[in-house]
């Protein structure tokens, strides 16, 4: 019996140093989180029941978050160190020098951008804050509660798209292979959600290149989750809109926004229009091609 079939799926799933090739760590890895995910669920439906599954939407939400960030750590954290041999900090996740300040451009660049989506619609007289919801000692709370949500489900969805599998694939493939697969995998990751469009899956997807730009940037987490995390909590605790569909229980303002739903969005809120599409199209034109973002010292040196 010859050798060669061997030697060749040797070759397939083994680079020369004896570890798995990236791509098949990125690959494995997200089983990995499906299962660590799954065991959270099931834990936490063997608790409390799966009543609250339904009705709650948030709960879901909320649990969705932090078991699937705590799933993405944990899973990142095993695979670095049994697979890739490396620290934890090389995920990007861990305080570094310039970590504050990659977390603050972040959060001001989600505001930043959401207002230049935002205001045209003001202006122009589509969008219309028409009184308030709730008073005072009730928008503390619901602003407490959109905290709760939005952070967690921000940092779990960079660690999954921009975290460990994005990071092997850049290192197995270069850099344009795995922006354009796991931006397309993030925009069809929403395809689910209530009131979506074409338009809406492709700015998703769109937002997705521009997530992984400022991860190539700056090799770290950071930056990407600001953005994410302030894109969305302006959008749905600040402006009261629709994020991605889904319209938070407890909103601070009554909106009212009206126009075609390429323009506007619709009921799938900001992301589902065309202006989404241009403003993030410019910036991340933009951002491939400025050398203002650089990667931090101490992160450079533990990536080394």
């Amino acid at each position: 019996m010859t050798l060669a079939p061997l030697r060749w799926l040797f070759f397939v799933f083994y680079a020369p140093d004896g570890r798995v090739r990236p791509a098949w760590r990125a690959l494995v890895f997200v089983f990995g989180y499906i299962a660590l995910v799954a065991l959270g669920f099931a834990g936490i439906i063997g608790v409390f029941g799966d009543q609250w599954l339904g009705p709650y939407r948030e709960m879901a939400l909320l649990a969705n978050g932090f078991i699937g960030l705590a799933a993405g750590c944990l899973a990142s954290w095993i695979f670095l160190r049994a697979f890739d041999r490396r620290s934890f900090r090389t995920l990007g996740l861990w305080f570094y020098a310039g970590w504050g300040r990659e977390l603050w451009l972040g959060l001001l660049a989600g505001v930043g951008l959401l207002t230049l989506v935002v205001a045209p619609f003001l202006l122009a007289g589509r969008l219309e804050f028409t009184g308030i919801k709730l008073e005072l000692p009730h928008a503390l709370r619901a602003l407490v509660w959109s905290l709760l949500l939005f952070v967690p489900n921000a940092a779990n969805e960079e660690v999954l798209f921009r975290g460990y599998p994005f990071q092997r694939l850049v290192e197995a493939w270069g850099r344009i292979p795995p922006v354009v697969l796991l931006s397309a995998l993030f925009g069809l990751a929403h395809l689910t959600n209530p009131a979506h469009t074409w338009i809406a899956t492709a700015n998703t997807a769109i937002v997705g290149v521009f997530l992984a730009l400022l991860y190539l940037k700056t090799r770290g987490l950071w930056l990407p989750i600001g953005f994410h995390f302030s894109w969305n909590f302006a959008m749905g605790f600040g402006c009261s809109l629709p994020v991605s569909g889904l319209v938070l229980n407890r909103q601070p303002w009554a909106v009212a926004i009206g126009g075609p739903v390429w323009l506007t969005g619709g009921n799938y809120g900001p992301e589902g229009s065309v202006l989404t599409t241009a403003v993030f199209v410019v910036t991340t034109v933009w951002l491939a091609w400025t050398s203002r973002l650089k990667v931090s010292p101490a992160l450079a040196k533990e990536l080394d």
